[in-house]
């Protein structure tokens, strides 16, 4: 084997594993993201600009 095939095979097995480990990120989507907070009905808008 020559060393131009290694390297082509090892780039081509490199690309193979990143496009399953992408394809399995996307999948599974992130974990550690927080749900966001329920809605409320109250209502912070104060009249004539008054804080």
């Amino acid at each position: 084997m020559s060393t131009a095939v290694k390297v082509s095979a090892f780039a081509a097995a490199l690309v193979a594993v990143f496009a399953v480990t992408w394809a399995i990120g996307s999948a599974v989507g992130p974990l550690d993201e927080e749900p966001p907070p329920p809605p409320t009905s109250e209502h912070h808008d104060h009249p004539g600009g008054a804080p």
